[in-house]
């Protein structure tokens, strides 16, 4: 998870933008990324892609990936994503990067939203075999307005070689950092007037690709959640990124002129600012939220949630309830709201919070294996502890050693005791585990664990619940 929320480069003072002159072209772009199936702005939204149509009737419609994966009311429908994809056919996408969000549901799951959809899905440093047939797309080219233009996808890729989803539905595929097989499109430069990176690398990494690849025009971003707010040029190449969960826009445009970009300008619009709603678009959101299974209010949260941990310690307590387990852990990447208002619980709560649909695993650890694990889980978060339940621990790092201490609830903690840990699969897949057996599946996923939890207890309470140190 990234903490950056804006970004402003530094020692770069704003240009004034100077007039479109007797033969240049003037390429408009809207780009969005990390949308997450927030689709309550759409109506506002599509309105403001209308309204920038008007003025630039050939506007270009990007994201840079993570469409999906955030609201229940698009990823538990059947087909999943069905809505994020249509109400982007209906806005007018043209260019899609592909995320790793993108690959939270299967590789069948995934080849039927890239089917769906009117747009290519672009990701260049992805390899995927022969047979496969999952149409994705490492660049596009085209011609727009006269203007010959390149594009070319790219996603992030963690240290352990895999983009951040889950590893079970990646075994087809493989990936290679996007640093590596960037410079292997140089030659796109020779062939366009415009060479974009539609990128889901987050501001860091494209910020170094912009100062190793200066034959890039411009970085259209995603991943790390960034509003850069005034978006300005990196060794010459435009960086922007808009933020998360369609909050805002960002507005490029390029002045072509003699085959050669002459200048850059992007501006950040605020999408909730529109005061119009599309009316089309809404009805079709409208519909969509018509979901009487998810809107069920299954507790009663006695106090507001305020933070991601005092839901970790919820989430945690109904895994470690229902599996029977000592101990029960989640990792910090796997809560993905920020707070919960005060009142009814509903089922689309519980997939608001954990939206991923990981089955629960429990091994059988001794007490040395469980500190292991515990030391090795606070490195996989980058230096976060996950959330738990059954215990509270301390992690002390000077950044050379990493100490863990652990107090469980009931009794005194033992090296050669044999513990019942509990975690979700995806926690399974990707934290190193030393353990007495392989594990045993639950069949059941922290979701449904956390909807028995909730309809047992009626009532919960974790205002000021904090487990870890």
């Amino acid at each position: 998870m990234y903490l950056v929320l804006r970004y402003q480069p530094q020692n770069q003072p704003e240009t004034a933008e100077a007039p479109v002159t007797e033969g240049e072209t003037e390429v408009a772009i809207l780009a969005v990324n990390d949308m997450h199936a927030n689709i309550d702005l759409f109506p506002k939204f599509a309105a403001m892609v209308d309204s920038l149509r008007a003025i630039y009737p050939d506007l270009l419609l990007f994201s840079a990936g993570d469409n999906r994966t955030g609201n229940p009311v698009n990823d538990q429908y059947n087909p999943v994503n069905y809505p994020m994809i249509t109400l982007m056919n209906e806005t007018g996408f043209d260019l899609c990067a592909v995320g790793n969000h993108e690959w939270d549901a299967d590789i069948d799951n995934l080849r039927n939203d890239i089917e769906r959809a009117n747009f290519p899905f672009l990701c260049a440093n992805v390899f995927i075999p022969d047979g496969l047939n999952l149409g994705i797309k490492p660049f596009v080219t085209f011609e727009h307005q006269g203007v010959k233009m390149a594009v070319v996808g790219m996603i992030e890729v963690r240290h352990d070689g895999i983009p951040g989803a889950h590893p079970k539905n990646l075994t087809k595929v493989s990936f290679k950092r996007a640093q590596e097989v960037l410079p292997q499109y140089r030659y796109l430069r020779d062939q366009n007037d415009v060479v974009i990176l539609l990128s889901h690398c987050g501001v860091e990494d494209d910020m170094e690709l912009a100062q190793s690849n200066p034959w890039l025009d411009a970085i259209i971003g995603g991943h790390s959640h960034t509003l850069i707010e005034h978006p300005t040029e990196t060794n010459g190449v435009l960086v922007t990124q808009s933020g998360s969960h369609l909050k805002y826009a960002t507005f490029v445009k390029l002045r072509v002129k003699n085959h050669k970009v002459v200048g850059k300008k992007a501006i950040v619009l605020n999408v909730n600012a529109v005061r119009r709603e599309k009316a089309e678009i809404k009805k079709m959101v409208t519909e969509f939220n018509d979901a009487p299974s998810l809107n069920e209010a299954i507790a009663i949260a006695k106090t507001r949630f305020e933070n991601p941990e005092e839901l970790g310690c919820m989430l945690t307590d109904a895994i470690r309830e229902v599996s029977e387990a000592d101990f029960a852990f989640q990792n910090t990447g796997g809560v993905r709201v920020p707070s919960l208002k005060k009142g009814p619980i509903t089922v689309k709560d519980v997939y608001s919070i954990d939206p991923f649909n990981n089955e629960i695993v429990v091994f059988q650890m001794t007490g040395q294996q469980l500190k292991r694990f515990v030391t090795n889980t606070y490195k996989k978060n980058g230096g976060y502890p996950s959330y738990v339940s059954g215990m509270t621990y301390k992690v002390e790092d000077d950044g050379k050693h990493i100490n863990v201490f652990l107090t469980p609830d009931h009794g005194n903690f033992g090296k050669d005791k044999i513990y019942k840990v509990a975690m979700n699969s995806y926690m399974a897949s990707t934290v190193i585990i030393e353990s007495i057996d392989d594990g045993q599946s639950m069949f059941m996923t922290s979701e449904e664990m956390l909807i028995e939890f909730l309809k047992k207890h009626k009532e919960v309470d974790y205002q000021g619940v904090t487990r870890t140190r």
